[in-house]
């Protein structure tokens, strides 16, 4: 037997007898079981790049209608310290109405008199808004455009 051959069946007992050296712990407490989602609101904002979103920590995520009506209400001060703004107007409503499938926008202001960001403002937050099902589709009506328009988070497409 070459010298090879016996240092090979040696090395394997040496590595078996001196193991790993990691003492066993058992379970480590530290902290709650991993989740999910995190909960909060998830609202799309403006900062001199385009369309970013902010996420609102709450102790559970806003329906559809209080994530619109958070998200109409502007930036915090703190959202606006890291410079989002919002380019919706402050005075107006949305009311949302949710069929399968699709989502709803009625604006109480004429849709023309929004920017193309503003659009993308309520259609990115409708988009991300808890839903059953898969993501709705987003239609806006106003009193410009009284039959329904359809419209896409353009950070959600795929294609």
């Amino acid at each position: 037997m070459t010298v090879r051959r016996r240092l090979v069946p040696l090395a394997a007992v040496l590595l078996l007898a001196s193991g790993c050296s990691i003492s066993t712990t058992g379970a480590v407490r530290n902290g709650g079981p991993a989740t999910g989602v995190q909960p909060g609101t998830r609202l799309y904002f403006l900062d001199q790049h385009g369309i970013r979103s902010a996420i609102r920590p709450t102790a559970r995520r806003e329906d559809l209608q209080q994530t619109l009506d958070t998200l109409l209400a502007g930036p915090d001060p703190a959202e606006r310290r890291a410079g989002l703004y919002s380019d919706l107007p402050k005075d107006g409503r949305v009311q949302t109405t949710a069929t399968p499938g699709v989502v709803t926008l009625r604006l109480s202001w004429p849709a023309a008199s929004l920017s193309a960001p503003a659009i993308q403002q309520l259609v990115c937050t409708t988009e991300d808004a808890p839903t059953t099902g898969p993501v709705p589709k987003v239609a806006i009506v106003s009193s410009d455009a009284p039959s329904a328009i359809q419209q896409q988070c353009d950070l959600h497409r795929t294609g």
